[in-house]
């Protein structure tokens, strides 16, 4: 009777290992680039964001709390700002120089990234990214996504009346004279998709506003600027980044940006990790960890371009219940033409190829 009951019990107890050995097998997806990471030391980043605005710190706080996930990882972070230097960066890869880890781009420059054949190709998903993030074919994802609305002086126009603005006030009579417009019309960029309004009625919107007479300005810090100074009433289609700088770190009590419907959400910088990165397992998890809830809220508080998808940032707040069009990377890649039609549309004058060939 006791061998019977010693059999049971080891049958018993060999049936519970069996249940939940998958379970205990199943490790973190991360743990292989985790493990990579600790031998690697370092990783270093080359982003668009800024260690500190007006003296006060920013991207610091983002890389801090990275470090602090991570301890076993000494992190470099070095900007890249402008057109230049991105092309300066992606010329280098070419040429077989790589200083970054983890790179940033804007995500106009897609096709020519992937055409050179610079991202390492990762399944971001399986490690946790959310899909609205990650490039359909895994070369890498979004981070400082832009969201567009109208910025207003508030000394000149009152908070209830900006309230009730839409895009159509943009091409309001009313207020000729008093707007303007920066010359990279990125948010109809994203009306222009087919979930918003689609091409026909962007580029008939397009004619409107420049019938109405918006000064163009060629600089996105110059015409917020004069906006601030009260040279203008409202700036149609800045992103909310640009206002939130100054009204943050900039103690800009006269400026505010409101959001009209559909809101215009840019994929904005496209960050990867070159093929032949020097630490690689260490560039794959912060591209994770940027993918995280903590990292977006943070880079919302701090840089004020975390995605709206995520719960507990205030762009997520401020988008509640609103209809929202976000860009895609099929118009990100064709980005160029679409602006030309837009541009054209408004009558402004276009730079054309010369297809013809020299006799």
């Amino acid at each position: 009777m006791r061998r019977l009951t010693n059999m049971l019990l080891f049958l018993i107890i060999c049936g519970v290992m069996l249940i939940f050995q998958p379970l205990s097998a199943q490790a973190n997806p991360l743990d292989p680039y985790i493990e990579g990471a600790k031998k690697e030391g370092s990783v270093t980043v080359g982003a668009t964001l800024r260690n500190k605005i007006h003296g006060k710190p920013a991207a610091e706080l983002f890389f801090a709390a990275f470090q602090k996930k991570y301890p076993f990882l000494k992190v470099n972070f070095k900007r890249i700002g402008g057109p230049r230097e991105r092309e300066r960066v992606a010329t280098e890869m070419v040429a077989g120089v790589f200083s970054y880890d983890v790179v940033t781009d804007i995500d106009t420059n897609l096709r020519m990234v992937i055409d050179a054949k610079l991202p390492r190709v990762v399944d971001w998903k399986k490690l946790g990214v959310p899909k609205f993030l990650v490039h359909p074919d895994n070369y890498g994802m979004s981070l400082r996504a832009p969201v567009f609305g109208i910025a207003y002086n508030r000394d000149l126009v009152p908070d209830e009346v900006a309230k009730t603005f839409t895009w159509e006030t943009c091409t309001d009579p009313k207020w000729q004279g008093k707007t303007a417009l920066h010359i990279l019309v990125r948010h109809l960029e994203q009306l222009y998709e087919e979930d918003a309004w689609g091409r026909d009625k962007t580029l008939a919107y397009a004619k409107r506003w420049a019938a109405n007479k918006p000064a163009i300005e060629h600089s996105q810090s110059t015409v917020t600027s004069k906006l601030t100074a009260g040279a203008y009433h409202f700036v149609c289609g800045l992103p909310r980044v640009q206002i939130k700088d100054l009204q943050v770190y900039g103690d800009a009590k006269s400026l505010g940006i409101v959001f009209p419907e559909p809101v215009p959400v840019g994929n904005g910088d496209f960050i990867y990790v070159p093929d032949k990165a020097k630490h690689p397992n260490a560039g794959i998890l912060f591209m994770v960890w940027t993918g995280t809830q903590e990292a977006q809220n943070l880079l919302d508080a701090v840089a004020f371009s975390g995605h709206p998808a995520f719960e507990g940032n205030e762009i997520n707040s401020l988008l509640k219940g609103k209809k929202v069009s976000y860009g895609t990377w099929e118009n990100a890649v064709r980005s160029e033409r679409i602006a030309v039609e837009i541009i054209a549309a408004m009558g402004m004058p276009v730079v054309r190829e010369n297809t013809k060939k020299k006799k």
